[in-house]
């Protein structure tokens, strides 16, 4: 499964209300909100703090507790302003995998307040997870609040297995796989509206649901239960896919519930080199400083009677600050084809994550090929980028 690092410290926001403390950063930042007119860069020097705008949040750390993998949540998080001018918000950057929801872009009048929703998928593994997100302020002492969220990510009950998985997919194979949805405490189940969440490859996948009867179900404890089948078509980039299948349920505390997609196609196209992963179809760059950037290399192999003249272009990038260089390709034989291909985290990145962990995904370049059957091929790009 986007290293921005926060330097937070504790501190008090204001007058504090029932104790609470939020995570807030007190430093002069470029990519602050810009001052009201007439308010102070160091109000605490020249007396002008009394007319600022200030920010407080109610309850800025907010605690999920247990999550089933594949369910999502939200929470409203409160913004105040208890200072005496308009308080400006923008949103920032996430250490997480979660959606922020809109922040006003108008000035909050002293004395009022605004909501930000922010929705979570616990997607990752099971264990516990802390997550940021950051807001920008026009309080010249707090430039930046941050909104945390926390819980603990619990196994799927009542999906087994808990992934539908596709090892080695051929390029021109077509192939299923199939998981069950089971009401472990009800004896009403529904499980309706499949989506493909990934736009990238939704249009390869096909989904079947039908209902089991309850002896044929594979956990003896469920009440109901329905069979989910999924079904692979050719034409798959070649490389890892991690697609996920979005369901809506009847469930307590599943309501909408996400199932991973996990797979590898294979053909006559590989990967090779220093920093790759096989297993995770990624370049691992890893953590890099952003003055200094960072690189990899990769040689792409090509194989088979059809591997003469093969050529690739870069078809898109993502985070767009990757930069991708193809090399010259050395034709070692008529059925054998060797290019490198050089991907680099320039110097000056600003800070991100993507190390396919909860704090982001990995990154991803698509090539583009001239090959008869192999259309595209996928590599993931593990990376960070520190201050």
């Amino acid at each position: 499964m986007r290293i921005v690092t926060f330097i937070a410290i504790w501190a008090v926001i204001g007058i504090v209300v029932g104790g609470a403390l939020g995570y807030v950063e007190v430093r002069s930042d470029r990519d602050a909100i810009s001052l009201l007119p007439g308010e102070s860069a160091n109000p605490a020097l020249d007396g002008a703090v009394a007319d600022a705008p200030r920010v407080q949040v109610d309850q800025p750390q907010f605690d999920f507790g247990n999550m089933q993998r594949g369910t999502t949540r939200s929470h409203e998080f409160t913004i105040r302003n208890v200072g005496k001018a308009p308080l400006k918000l923008r949103v920032g950057a996430t250490s997480c995998k979660c959606t922020l929801g809109e922040v006003t872009n108008k000035a909050i009048p002293p004395g009022e307040s605004t909501h930000v929703k922010l929705e979570w998928s616990a997607k990752s593994d099971s264990g516990p997870f802390r997550q940021t997100a950051t807001i920008f302020t026009n309080d010249p002492l707090q430039s930046q609040v941050e909104l945390t969220i926390d819980g603990q990510i619990l196994a799927t009950s009542g999906v087994e297995p808990p992934e539908l998985m596709f090892d080695k997919l051929s390029i021109d194979e077509s192939k299923t796989a199939q998981v069950h949805v089971m009401a472990m405490l009800q004896d009403e189940l529904s499980v309706t509206d499949p989506q493909f969440t990934d736009p990238a490859t939704r249009e390869k996948f096909d989904v079947q649901i039908e209902p089991v009867a309850r002896e044929a179900l594979p956990n003896k404890m469920a009440r109901n239960g329905v069979r989910i089948t999924v079904t692979a078509k050719p034409g798959l980039p070649i490389g890892h896919f991690n697609q996920w299948l979005a369901l809506r349920t009847n469930l307590p505390e599943a309501e909408k519930l996400e199932i991973p997609i996990i797979g590898r196609v294979v053909g006559d196209v590989s990967i090779h080199g220093t920093g790759w992963s096989e297993d995770a179809g990624a370049l691992v760059i890893g953590k890099v400083k952003s003055s200094d950037g960072g690189k990899g290399k990769v040689n792409l192999v090509v194989r088979g009677n059809d591997a003469a003249g093969v050529e690739f272009a870069v078809k898109s990038i993502e985070p767009p600050e990757l930069t991708v260089t193809i090399g010259e390709p050395k034709q070692l034989k008529a059925t054998l084809l060797h290019v490198p291909v050089e991907i680099e985290v320039p110097a000056g990145t600003r800070p991100m994550v993507h190390l396919d962990t909860v704090q982001g995904d990995a990154g991803r370049v698509v090539l583009s090929t001239t090959h008869p059957k192999i259309k595209e091929l996928v590599l993931g790009v593990r990376f960070a980028v520190e201050r």
